[in-house]
């Protein structure tokens, strides 16, 4: 699966807005100041493949080009024509809705994700149709196969539902990251708490389906794993109590039932023979959306050798956890992952890390991964074509292939160039004192006050560990000549500012070596 070519005239703050992606990366960072569009370029994607999978098309228009199962799709929508609105090509030729519906597994990507760690529910919503497809197929389909569902969207409890299949995975390269990212070296054990859903005791599903009295007369398509996990639990308590509930709700008085899996003998056989690691989460996941489970409280045995609630780990373990799982449960199938600034809660460390174990992961795959960051850490191991720079200029929105290549720059030199456009990684009150020293250095006449001033403002940046002298010869004269050509500029540079500023730097700096290369000369002359 690999987007090529996205159009869209008009989507929120998308204005004119077209981008391409390089064919020979499965990777694309978007970078962008606040309101350039990056989040809505996300969400606009998943809007275009939930239509398309539901059999329509969303409220704007839109080219897209992508490759999906070696076949070659163009999908335009024009709601200008209305007898041909939305067109579906693939390899030149033209097809149906009807044909697309039946043929969706050829032609659209297995899996469209999506991820978001910050506040704001918008990306989320995007998936809630089809969510709601899905929990409505579980109870009314309970003899069908539970397959990992086509849009899912990355909810933070799903956390400890990816470490569990990771542990029914008995798969080394995921036990070797447990151990180096997270310090988890074993599973010790697990609470499942189910709680009566709102429809407890109905009849769910077909009148003939099979159902689970002990379990609120239970149906659905995840009914054999309740069951396997039933059998493994040791005593399995039934109560009733008051819980508590998400301000402004009330602490409610429901039924639960404790399920406790005692330790990694028991968690294998939650696990039907041959079935697979992507199997067990969706089993898992499936049991939240049916509104069964509350919650579940994991153990795990760290290297140090304490035991401790996987909730206790940070959020950025927590996070780190259920986007490389998702990948790897998902290994081999054509899918898309949009991650809208997943690196929030990771310190710089593990930022570092965390593209290169995504890369590494997106490559065993045949999908793409789209991610929108604001963190020079993010981009600092990159290419180019692998980053995409999303800007907003008289109203209309654009999406670049960089200049440089942000790899061996380094994080000032990526703050301070066309990736961000920063003057100075100094706090402000700082640059304005070097403003005001360069301002009187570059005066010829001082007044004595002025002089006084200037050896002020140099004693206080000695101080702070800036100082006008340097160890190349150069730097004197430069810095002088810059402080009396340079005009003062904005705390955050435009392209043609950091571009007028660079020509500038090198004029000044041609002009100084062609200066001292002449006195060179002169003094030899003399001698």
């Amino acid at each position: 699966m690999r987007i090529n070519r996205l159009i869209i005239p008009s989507y929120r703050n998308l204005r004119s807005f077209e981008i391409d992606f390089d064919k020979s990366q499965s990777t694309t960072v978007l970078l962008g100041r606040n309101g350039s569009g990056k989040s809505n370029l996300i969400e606009a994607i998943v809007e275009i493949f939930r239509e398309l999978e539901l059999g329509g098309a969303p409220d704007f228009n839109y080219t897209l080009v992508y490759e999906c199962q070696g076949h070659s799709v163009t999908v335009m929508h024009d709601q200008s024509k209305p007898s041909r609105r939305l067109s579906v090509d693939v390899d030149g030729k033209r097809l149906t809705m009807k044909e697309l519906d039946a043929r969706g597994h050829e032609f659209l990507p297995a899996h469209v994700f999506g991820y978001y760690s910050g506040w704001s529910g918008r990306l989320e919503r995007t998936f809630e149709a089809p969510t709601r497809k899905r929990y409505r197929d579980l109870l009314a389909n309970p003899d069908d196969d539970l397959p990992f569902r086509r849009f899912f969207f990355c909810r933070r409890e799903y956390s400890q539902l990816a470490l569990l299949a990771f542990f029914l995975s008995e798969d080394p390269e995921a036990s070797a990251l447990m151990e180096r990212y997270l310090d988890i070296v074993g599973f010790e054990s697990a609470l499942f708490v189910l709680k009566k859903p709102w429809w407890g005791g109905k009849r769910q599903g077909r009148a003939d389906a099979d159902v689970e009295p002990a379990a609120w007369n239970a149906t659905g398509a995840f009914l054999p794993f309740l069951r396997r996990l039933w059998g493994v639990a040791l005593a399995p308590i039934r109560h009733d109590e008051e819980v508590a509930r998400p301000i402004p709700r009330d602490r409610e008085r429901t039924e639960r039932i404790y399920l406790f899996v005692r330790d990694a003998a028991a968690l294998l056989g939650l696990k039907a023979p041959h079935e697979s690691p992507k199997a067990v989460f969706a089993n898992l996941e499936a049991l939240f959306l049916c509104d069964l489970v509350d919650e579940v409280r994991v153990v795990v045995r760290k290297r140090d050798g304490t035991r401790v609630r996987f909730t206790q780990l940070s959020e950025g373990e927590q996070q780190l956890l259920t986007v490389l799982g998702l990948l790897r449960f998902t290994q081999g199938d054509e899918a898309l992952y949009l991650l809208d600034e997943p690196d929030t809660h990771l310190n710089p460390v593990w930022t570092y890390d965390f593209l290169k174990l995504l890369q590494d992961n997106i490559r065993a795959t045949k999908g793409q991964l789209i991610v929108a960051t604001h963190n020079p850490l993010m981009i600092g191991s990159l290419r180019k074509k692998q980053v995409r720079l999303l800007s907003v200029t008289e109203g209309r929105n654009a999406a670049v292939e960089p200049e440089h290549d942000p790899l061996g720059i380094g994080v000032e030199g990526l703050l301070k160039s066309e990736f961000y456009g920063l003057r100075s990684t100094l706090a402000p009150e700082v640059l304005s004192r070097i403003d005001q020293h360069y301002e009187l250095l570059g005066k010829e006449n001082k007044t004595d006050e002025e002089q006084t001033k200037l050896a002020q403002l140099a004693n206080e940046l000695n101080a702070l560990g800036i100082a006008r002298t340097h160890p190349n010869p150069y730097f004197e004269a430069f810095a002088t000549a810059l402080a009396r050509r340079a005009p003062h500029a904005e705390p955050i540079l435009t392209d043609a500012e950091i571009e007028e500023q660079t020509k500038l730097s090198d004029e000044i700096l041609n002009e100084v070596i062609a200066e001292e290369e002449q006195q060179l000369r002169d003094r030899e002359g003399l001698s």
